[in-house]
Formats: C-alpha cells, sequence, structure tokens
C-alpha cells in the first residue's frame, strides 16, 4: 500500500466506512500481514504517547499515576495489543451470536485499521497542543467519537447487519457485561484498590 493508498483509504474510511470495511476484507491478506500491521500499529502508538509525555509533562500528583503508563511504551504497546486482540474477538464474537457471519481474521483487521485512523488523531492532537493547547481537548472527544462510530460502522460491515443503533446498544453491553467480569477476577486477584473506610 502506497501512501496515496493510504490517504485515499482514510478519506473513503470517513466518507464511506462501511465501503472501506468491505474493501479491506475483500484485501484478503494473509494473517502474517494482519499481526505485522497490529505491531507497528500499536508500536507508533506506544512512541506517540511517551513522546507526548516528553513534550508535555504529566503533573506529579498521585491522580497522574494512572497516567504514568504512558511513560513506558512497551508496556502501553503491549496492553493496547492485548486490548485490540480482545476487541476483534468481541467484534466477531458476539456478532456471531446475534446472527452475523463475519470471521476474527477480518475483524482483526478492522480494529487495526480503526486503531491507525486513532493514530492520526493523535499525532494531529500532539501538533495541536503545541499551537494551539485549547482545542486540543476537542480532538480528544472527536477521538472518542470517530472510535465508536467506526467500530459500528465496521461492526455492519463484517456481520452483514444493518442497524446501526442496535450494534451500538449491543457494544455498550457487551462493554458493561466486559467491565464486570474484569473487575471480578481483578477483585479475586486482590489487584483492585482498597476503599476507605
Amino acid at each position: 500500500m502506497t501512501f496515496d493508498d493510504f490517504k485515499a483509504l482514510a478519506r473513503r474510511t470517513l466518507r464511506d466506512p462501511e465501503g472501506a470495511a468491505r474493501w479491506l476484507i475483500d484485501q484478503r491478506w494473509p494473517m502474517q500481514v494482519r499481526w505485522m500491521a497490529l505491531v507497528l500499529a500499536v508500536s507508533l502508538s506506544g512512541l506517540l504517547a511517551y513522546g507526548s509525555t516528553l513534550l508535555f509533562p504529566l503533573p506529579s500528583d498521585e491522580g497522574a499515576a494512572v497516567f504514568s503508563i504512558s511513560r513506558q511504551p512497551l508496556v502501553l504497546a503491549g496492553m493496547q495489543l492485548v486490548a485490540i486482540v480482545l476487541g476483534a474477538g468481541l467484534m466477531a464474537g458476539v456478532g456471531r451470536m446475534f446472527g452475523g457471519h463475519g470471521r476474527f481474521e477480518d475483524a482483526l483487521l478492522l480494529t487495526v485499521w480503526i486503531e491507525v485512523m486513532l493514530l492520526v488523531v493523535q499525532l494531529a492532537q500532539i501538533v495541536l497542543s503545541l499551537a494551539l493547547p485549547g482545542l486540543a481537548g476537542i480532538l480528544g472527544i472527536i477521538a472518542v467519537a470517530l472510535f465508536l462510530w467506526l467500530t459500528v460502522q465496521f461492526t455492519k460491515a463484517l456481520h452483514g447487519f444493518t442497524s446501526g443503533p442496535k450494534v451500538l446498544l449491543v457494544m455498550f453491553g457487551t462493554l458493561l457485561v466486559m467491565g464486570f467480569v474484569l473487575s471480578f477476577f481483578m477483585a479475586a486477584l486482590g489487584l483492585m484498590p482498597e476503599m476507605p473506610q
């Protein structure tokens, strides 16, 4: 894929996300290429997050401890890799539970492309933070909206669904269930923070 192809696909993703998703699926790239794209995307994301902490140092209070993970790009990249693989598995598996026909391999490709699109927004946010810090926060909100919108549209294309609101509803339900399950396991392993008495 050339840089011109990349720009054309990015524009098409914003104009016609379902068409872009179907085009990606139709390429039938081998699984090795999809895994390499995933590793490259999370590596770039980790480096961008690390670079942003160098440009904009985090405050030293306790609340910033949560964000200190961005100072460790390898750990951050590993966590993102696991999250994307889990997200692809949920996109494929939950969709099939509701009558879809998508495959994990294609879900992985689509979730990697969503990550690439978010990387572009992340890069723009860093540049904008240097020039117009007040507007950088708006890009953060746009990134969340873009993630939700692309995930819904790509899930529709992957499984052949027609209703975006239903996909969004199932997606939020899945996130709630996953949050409950993860908190249960974290509590069982003693990883949850102690509540003040």
